[in-house]
């Protein structure tokens, strides 16, 4: 990836929009977007007080929300082997996984550096909350977003 960054605004809306609709989104392409999203964590510039700041993410403030996506993971395996194999998600873990959001909000709200974060994930969390193949590309999507952010630099 190179060092010239695209506009965030710009950055967000296309993930945000392709996000949206996760059953349409490749596995190669979640892939592409968390190298780019995690890249830009670690090394692109944001605007604060109207002058560049260095978005510098620490990779545990991605950590915390990755171990809520997990905890939803384990009981959706957990229901997987309860009820036949249907792709659908039970009311209750649909309503964990929507709660996904305000948690994500608070955080972007107690730290502005997470909002970019938060734009390109709260599309993928609704989405995620449709079916258990959704809820599964968001999980990669988060996952890759770590490594990537580790692979660019990031620091805990």
């Amino acid at each position: 990836m190179s060092e010239n960054l695209k506009p965030l605004a710009k950055c967000c809306d296309q993930y945000s929009h392709e996000l949206a609709n996760l059953e349409s989104v490749s596995i190669d392409r979640i892939v592409e977007i968390a190298d780019e999203v995690g890249f830009f964590l670690v090394k692109g510039k944001y605007l604060k007080n109207n002058k560049p700041d260095s978005m510098g993410i620490k990779v545990n403030q991605i950590r915390r929300f990755l171990d809520a996506v997990r905890r939803i993971e384990a009981r959706l395996k957990e229901s997987k082997s309860k009820e036949s194999k249907s792709k659908e998600i039970t009311e209750e873990i649909k309503g964990s996984i929507i709660l996904l959001r305000p948690k994500l909000a608070y955080a972007a709200g107690r730290e502005e550096k997470i909002k970019p974060l938060m734009n390109v994930l709260d599309p993928a969390i609704k989405s995620g909350a449709e079916s258990k193949e959704n809820f599964e590309k968001l999980l990669r999507l988060i996952e890759g977003i770590i490594a990537y952010h580790r692979y660019h630099g990031g620091s805990n």
